[in-house]
């Protein structure tokens, strides 16, 4: 199991450059990516997403990738040739025009600004793309570690609180098998009281302690609370993304909680019935930051 939280680096070099990537990823329902990439390998923004995408599934991630190419720059600085000829074939029919004497140096021709310009370094996709794919996936393996190591504190924390809800489903079984006992004993009290002595029809007390027992039994929903506190166990030993599953199998044990706390009519079990909410409310909160 993973916590969405974490953060991870990644760097890689090559002869085409070298690639640092950052990755932050905090809890979201979906997958949804910020992204800061440099210019010069913008184009491959929609491959950086979609690793991104299949290596941190959901969560809200912010990754910073800082590229530099061979030389330390993104653009070179040229000389532009036909400038050149151009300006120096000018200059000298000005100086002819002028009468001025003197040639055209090299710092007449730099001193004009015309003759140089820069360009962008050309990178080559495919090779620029292994670098940064190697840094992603340092950057994703660094934050999956983090991840998993927050999933395990997670993890525990379920364990403690599903023995104290396991202990405390326990105790309401046993109210639940002495709740007919309990009901019939408190008719007899009042059919006494009422009668003063007077002879009733055991029979038909004996019925009507069976209805009312039937309609207050929470049997079923008590094995189904078991079983789906079974099937959430099992989920956490499996692992993989298994947040939206978890979350379901809570929603299912909180409404055979309710029904049953609603079913039985008993004080002592609708205050148990608070204590296993509460306690599930805590694991819920922690499930939104599970993968």
């Amino acid at each position: 199991m993973k916590s969405m939280t974490g953060y991870g680096e990644g760097e890689a070099k090559g002869p085409c450059g070298r690639c640092i990537v950052q990755i932050q990823s905090v809890n979201g329902r979906y997958f949804k990516l910020s992204s800061s990439i440099p210019r010069e390998i913008a184009p491959l923004e929609p491959k950086i997403r979609g690793y991104l995408q299949e290596r941190t599934g959901r969560g809200q991630v912010t990754a910073s990738i800082a590229f530099t190419p061979p030389g330390g720059g993104s653009e070179r600085v040229v000389i532009d040739r036909r400038a050149c000829r151009d300006l120096v074939s000018q200059l000298r029919k000005v100086a002819a025009w002028l009468r001025i004497d003197g040639g055209v140096d090299l710092r007449t021709l730099v001193g004009t600004g015309a003759i140089i310009k820069t360009e962008a370094v050309g990178l080559a996709r495919k090779p620029v793309w292994g670098l940064i794919r190697r840094a992603l996936a340092a950057a994703c393996d660094d934050l999956a570690k983090g991840q998993a190591r927050e999933g395990r504190v997670l993890a525990n924390d379920f364990i403690k609180r599903w023995r104290r809800v396991d202990s405390l489903i326990a105790k309401i079984d046993a109210l639940r098998a002495g709740s007919a006992r309990r009901y019939e004993k408190r008719i007899r009290r009042k059919v006494r009281t009422v009668l003063e002595g007077a002879a009733y029809d055991e029979a038909r007390l004996l019925a009507e302690v069976s209805i009312y027992t039937d309609r207050i039994d929470i049997t079923e929903e008590i094995v189904r609370m078991r079983s789906h506190m079974r099937g959430f166990r099992r989920l956490l030993a499996a692992g993989g993304e298994i947040g939206k599953k978890l979350d379901f199998t809570m929603q299912e044990i909180q409404r055979e909680v309710n029904t049953a706390s609603n079913k039985a009519n008993d004080a002592r079990i609708s205050a148990l019935a608070i204590e296993i909410k509460a306690e599930m409310e805590k694991i819920r909160e922690q499930l939104q930051n599970v993968q």
